[in-house]
């Protein structure tokens, strides 16, 4: 492939005392760039030596124009070899640029919640009446069961307690992060309380968790309230559970002083959840053979099992649970190094809904005044640091500052859970660079990639039109805010194989805004929510 001059910036703009990076390929490294304001330049420097890596499969120069601060709107200026010159997109540097992107990625959750009348007021062209509020069929059985409430989950209407509680975990903590300004526009703990609710209700009398409810088989391009197929509720699976008893144990501390009655109920249901698991050995999901929709199956549910444990040890702050958390730890570390038995080396501090371990950790970190052994803190807090560092060393190398070096499905979602990692590395540190490495990943995500595309709906000049999202495809009209998954090396959906296979593109060009491309181009709730949590804790609003 050659190689054209394109510059790449953060199409949602600067803010004046944040770092600010750029990017172009075509360059040798080293030439001129020109900031220019209507055609006068305002600032200019050198380009830096290119990157290449095997994602990009480009050489790549970043350009760093961080003493920059003047506020205004701007256009990138290099010249290549040739003396051609190339301009990026506009841009502008300023104050509360990311206001409208945040509070529209938040907008996301409500416009997404099931078993409501949507109103032309709240809804506008995605309006709808009352979906999903039949009594689901609880799989195997006669009996039924009312589960009405939570949020849609993806492009598709189904509801799934892996990936809900992962959006409430990333919710929470944004909260926390940026509570005095964000509460003003948006109650984040309403949102999070509705999909808390749905999920109150998909916990069995004996505590274990349903997995998800969903139709037997994905619907076609219809609005929610048009699917009327029979509502099904998959069975049991420890994950769910284990994941729905740190979630609610979590959650319970933000209701505390306003609702000490839901409080309750949230840490009641927790501890029920955890004896469940205590007595019961690892249910791991496979969909039954009847039912097609997201599987969100799993490999173990270990780090699940941590991450409750954590939750509980947070709120309880009785030790019991922070040696059980790493006995269990311990027991997957010392498996042997197996191909066939892959857990030492899937054992790292994840953000993703399939890997909560990391979540654990930094809850466990917030309560370290609790832990009684200082080595046992000691322990975890140099667990944080290796998968940060991990992750840092990436980003050092990385032709666009990229935390990836493999693209897979979600690939959007998964820059910033590093950039979650990488966050809590600099909560325990200090460490400047551990921040900017996370801001690295906001930054490819809102333009600085080779598509030059910011991945968020609705917003930058070269935006993504065509989400894999029902409501969207339904009313020909795309629902802004949400984070599409973006770049998959894997080309998973036939329209992906079709229109890129050919081509062989490298990685991060394996993208296409196409509706029918669910694997490039799909949406997800605990997508927007991992955005919204790191851009919280970045202060960028």
């Amino acid at each position: 492939m050659k190689t054209k001059t394109e510059v790449f910036v953060n199409q949602i703009g600067y803010l004046p005392e944040k770092t600010k990076f750029a990017y172009a390929t075509g360059l040798a490294g080293g030439e001129e760039f020109e900031i220019l304001s209507k055609g006068t330049v305002s600032f200019s420097g050198r380009v830096k030596e290119p990157l290449q890596d095997r994602v990009a499969g480009e050489p790549v120069c970043c350009i760093d124009f961080s003493d920059f601060k003047q506020n205004g709107e701007y256009v990138l200026r290099v010249k290549n070899a040739k003396g051609k010159a190339v301009e990026s997109v506009p841009f502008k540097i300023g104050d509360g640029l990311y206001n409208d992107i945040y509070f529209s990625t938040l907008n996301y959750f409500y416009l997404s919640r099931c078993g409501i009348e949507l109103d032309k007021t709240a809804g506008g062209p995605w309006a709808h009446s009352v979906c999903h509020n039949t009594p689901a069929v609880v799989y195997g059985t006669n009996e039924k069961i009312e589960v009405n409430g939570g949020w849609h989950d993806a492009g598709d209407y189904g509801r799934y307690i892996v990936a809900g509680s992962k959006a409430v975990m990333d919710l929470l903590l944004a909260y926390e992060a940026n509570r005095s300004d964000v509460a003003i526009h948006f109650d984040i703990l309403s949102e999070v309380r509705y999909e808390l609710e749905w999920m109150l209700k998909m916990q069995r009398l004996d505590g274990g968790v349903y997995h998800k409810v969903s139709c037997y088989h994905f619907c076609g391009f219809i609005n929610p309230d048009k699917e009327k197929d029979e509502l099904v509720v998959s069975p049991v699976s420890s994950t769910a559970t284990a994941d729905f008893a740190g979630c609610c144990a979590f959650a319970s501390g933000f209701f505390e002083k306003s609702d000490p009655a839901f409080a309750k109920k949230l840490m009641d249901a927790a501890f029920k959840a955890q004896a469940y698991l205590d007595t019961h050995d690892d249910e791991l999901f496979k969909n039954p053979p009847e039912i097609t929709t997201g599987g969100y199956g799993d490999w173990s549910s270990s780090d699940e099992r941590y991450f409750a444990y954590a939750a509980l040890f947070y709120k309880t702050g009785d030790n019991t649970y922070l040696d059980k958390a790493l006995g269990l730890r311990k027991k997957i570390l010392d498996q042997p190094d197996d191909p066939q038995f892959p857990w030492k080396n899937k054992w790292f501090e994840g953000f993703g809904w399939g890997m909560v371990a990391g979540y654990g950790t930094e809850i466990f970190l917030r309560a370290k005044e609790k832990i009684a052994d200082k080595q046992k803190a000691k322990l975890l807090e140099d667990s944080m640091l290796k998968s940060a560092d991990r992750i840092l060393e990436r980003v050092n190398v990385a032709s666009f500052g990229t935390s990836m070096d493999k693209v897979h499905w979600g690939s959007c979602g998964h820059v910033c859970d590093d950039a979650h990692a990488l966050l809590a590395a600099y909560d325990i540190t200090g460490r400047k660079e551990y921040y900017e490495a996370a801001k690295k990943q906001l930054d490819y995500v809102l333009g600085c990639n080779p598509n030059n595309v910011c991945y968020v709906t609705g917003f930058g000049t070269n935006t993504v039109n065509h989400p894999h999202h029902r409501p969207s495809g339904a009313n020909k009209k795309t629902m802004p805010g949400m984070l599409s998954g973006g770049p998959c090396e894997g080309l998973h959906d036939e329209c992906a194989k079709r229109k890129l296979g050919p081509k062989k593109l490298p990685p991060l060009r394996c993208f296409i805004d196409n509706v029918a491309s669910y694997s490039t181009n799909e949406i997800a709730i605990y997508w927007n929510s991992t955005f919204v949590y790191v851009a919280s804790k970045l202060k960028m609003v």
